[in-house]
């Protein structure tokens, strides 16, 4: 579970990798690749919303311009919204949602371990 002190700093938008890059106010360093944030997009358009399924429950693919990351934009002081290259911006990522997301080494191991060792 995350703290509620925890915060973004700073992000870099690695346009090589296509990875964002967010570290952390406890200086972790979160990385997330750009075609996954997308897929994970929580506005109602594509994940949808009132029983009606979103636009990317019926797409098996995305454009580039879909998944290229072209900047963040803050939302009040618990997320952030991700500025797509096809205008996109609708998409609210919390920052708990952002942390649990992280696709760093670290996170991945310790998400590993936690689904072989649930808590009882």
């Amino acid at each position: 579970m995350m703290n509620n002190y925890l915060v973004p700093v700073s992000f870099l938008l690695d346009e090589e990798k296509r990875q964002l890059i967010l570290t952390w106010s406890d200086e972790h360093e979160s990385l997330h690749n750009w075609e996954t944030l997308r897929w994970a997009c929580p506005c109602a358009w594509c994940a949808g919303e009132g029983g009606q399924p979103g636009m990317l429950q019926s797409r098996k693919s995305l454009t580039s311009e879909e998944t290229t990351l072209a900047n963040l934009q803050p939302v009040g002081r618990y997320g952030l919204t991700p500025i797509w290259e096809d205008g996109h911006k609708t998409g609210i990522y919390t920052f708990e949602k952002l942390r649990a997301m992280c696709e760093c080494d670290e996170c991945k191991k310790n998400a590993s371990q936690a689904e072989r060792y649930p808590k009882r």
